[in-house]
């Protein structure tokens, strides 16, 4: 059974949850079938065609695919790693939460190369929420264990932030899809250092998106990039 423990405030304000042991279900999400019918209809309006889909092997609740698309950017190529499934629960929000927090999401990761690492990523977050009966929102923080790792190999990026999408286009999700009554969003996955978690945690969630305007953060991952705390 998933549960919180030792939960106590950063300075911005925010709550900082350590979870304990966490739980994973075998099955079948009740409506699944339906919901990746909608959801992939929306899917090919904002994306197009995926270029494939990585299905999960193991019959978990939810049931996780995530699909690579890709979109030219000028010369460039980018590829967009959406997550399909996690939107099939709601999340468990804690009481007082703000009632337009949403209780539907899919995980989305803006990159030049659709790595296995970045997939099994998404995979291992979706699942998170629902098996520690938590949730995740806009500007939520999540360190790669105690102490954070880094992740994928790089140097220093040790943390995931969850934001609203960028991309104007990725931003029409809740508009265009609605499971059970509930619109379901985005939460872009940025990578973070320890610094910046940091420097977020002590600032605010505003601060912390005027850094990354001031550092012209792009929204394609660059596993290269420097702190900029």
């Amino acid at each position: 059974m998933g549960s919180w423990f030792n939960k106590k405030r950063a300075p911005d304000g925010t709550n900082i949850i350590q979870h304990g042991n966490v739980e994973t279900r075998l099955g079948v999400t009740e409506g699944s079938t339906g919901f990746a019918r909608e959801r992939e209809t929306v899917y090919e309006r904002l994306f197009g065609k995926p270029l494939i889909v990585s299905h999960e092997l193991l019959p978990l609740i939810p049931h996780i695919d995530v699909y690579t698309f890709k979109r030219s950017q000028g010369e460039k190529e980018v590829y967009s790693l959406v997550t399909g499934g996690m939107s099939d629960l709601e999340m468990t929000l804690p009481r007082g939460a703000d009632k337009d927090a949403p209780r539907r999401v899919e995980l989305i990761f803006y990159c030049t190369e659709p790595r296995d690492e970045y997939i099994s990523t998404l995979r291992w977050v979706a699942h998170f929420p629902h098996a520690s009966k938590s949730w995740l929102g806009h500007g939520h923080t999540m360190p790669n264990g105690n102490p954070p790792a880094p992740f994928w190999g790089t140097t220093d990026l040790d943390t995931l932030f969850f934001l609203p999408p960028i991309v104007r286009k990725d931003q029409t999700l809740p508009s265009e899809l609605s499971l059970d009554g509930e619109p379901v969003h985005f939460l872009w996955v940025v990578p973070l250092t320890t610094a910046e978690c940091n420097f977020k945690l002590t600032n605010g969630f505003n601060a912390m998106l005027d850094l990354f305007q001031q550092n012209r953060h792009p929204h394609v991952f660059d596993p290269h990039r420097t702190s900029y705390v």
